[in-house]
Order: structure tokens, then sequence, then C-alpha cells
């Protein structure tokens, strides 16, 4: 096996050539969640990601592993308490 030295902070750089409206939605998500236009590209690849099933969703397994009855999520704190 090869091992891969991590770059400087472990990021690569791409060059992408972008519509102007995607640039648009991408300001604009940045500017919601207060990060920047990079974080965003890097958040949106990772959700495409586990999506498209390139990547393996940590928590995939949890989804449906707990049987709940009526108004569970509502009493949340009762089911796990008590």
């Amino acid at each position: 096996m090869k091992v891969i030295k991590p770059e400087s902070k472990g990021k690569v750089r791409k060059l992408f050539h972008l519509e102007p409206h995607d640039t648009k939605i991408i300001e604009n998500i940045a500017k919601v969640r207060n990060v920047s236009e990079s974080e965003v590209v890097r958040q949106a690849i990772r959700e495409f990601g586990v999506k498209e099933g390139a990547v393996k969703d940590p928590f995939g397994k949890l989804i449906g592993s707990v049987k709940a009855g009526k108004n569970q999520a509502t009493n949340h704190d009762k089911v796990i308490y008590e």
C-alpha cells in the first residue's frame, strides 16, 4: 500500500468552471452559514458522495435500527430516562 503524505492542511487546489447562477447559490449559502465558499463546496461534495454511495454514511446503519412506538419523538426524554 502506498502511503500518501498529506499536503498543507490536507487540502488540494482544484479549478472548476461554474455557471454564474451556481456561483450565486454558493455565495448565498456561504453567507447564511457564515462559512467560506470553499467550505460550502466541500460540504456539498461530501453530502453528494454519501447520497451517491461513494462514501459510507457513518450514521446510516442507525436509521431504522430502533423500534419506536407512537409519539416516541415527542416524548423522547420520557422514553430515554424511564
